[in-house]
């Protein structure tokens, strides 16, 4: 179902009957039961990323997440999200980062919980997904430090962070006020799936924005889904 080539997982599209594609879960543990149920023996399962944070069950999405990639090794593909975006130490990149409390309220202190977060579930996380000539999956966007393929599959932390905190506007490439990734128009769109030879994006990143349904922009070209 699919290949991993570094830090990419290339998709083979024969023998799937679909592909479900994940957005967002941000610890929200019934959505997750929702997806799970919806899992057939010829579906390929992508999660774009942020499993925890927010919601008041991350430490038992993360548990789900663990499990289904150790039964369903070449039918799941989970990708790495900003809110994996974690220093070596443990020390969170982004904000809030509820799951620390949800460890600490667990009786499990942080220390000890990420390292083994880390072992057997953050450094199991690919960057990107990909269906050859087609989509691209992502967590956030892209930039134009992505000149090939190579640079998904080896990823400098210049390319990882603009992967993890992208997001597409109207024009040109601009800091994102996020404070980390860029903001990409069209045009950059156009350039980066053309060195990429791919079609479509699908990328989540922004629930809210997509809260009523799939945003499509950029001439049809990035797609913006949220999992509610």
């Amino acid at each position: 179902m699919h290949t991993a080539v570094g830090r990419l997982a290339i998709i083979d599209l024969e023998r799937l009957e679909r592909i479900i594609v994940v957005g967002d879960l941000h610890g929200d543990l019934y959505s997750f039961n929702q997806i799970e149920g919806l899992f057939g023996k010829e579906d390929l399962l992508i999660f774009l990323g942020d499993y925890g944070d927010r919601g008041s069950h991350s430490i038992e999405v993360i548990d789900g997440m663990q499990d289904l990639l150790q039964r369903y090794p070449r039918r799941v593909i989970a990708l790495k999200g900003n809110h994996e975006d974690y220093s070596e130490d443990g020390e969170p990149r982004f904000y809030p980062c509820t799951l620390i409390e949800e460890a600490e309220m667990e009786g499990r202190g942080w220390g000890s919980y990420f390292q083994e977060f880390k072992r057997n579930f953050l450094e199991s996380l690919y960057l990107a997904a990909m269906v050859p000539n087609s989509i691209l999956f992502v967590h956030g966007g892209i930039s134009t430090k992505i000149k090939s393929k190579e640079d998904l599959m080896n990823p400098s932390r210049e390319v990882e962070e603009d992967v993890l905190w992208s997001d597409p506007s109207t024009e040109g490439e601009y800091p994102n006020p996020r404070g980390a990734g860029i903001l990409y128009g069209p045009k950059v769109t156009d350039e980066v799936t053309r060195r990429l030879n791919v079609n479509y994006i699908i990328r989540s990143h922004e629930p809210a924005k997509a809260f009523a349904g799939p945003i499509i922009e950029h001439g049809d070209r990035v797609i913006t889904i949220s999992t509610t």
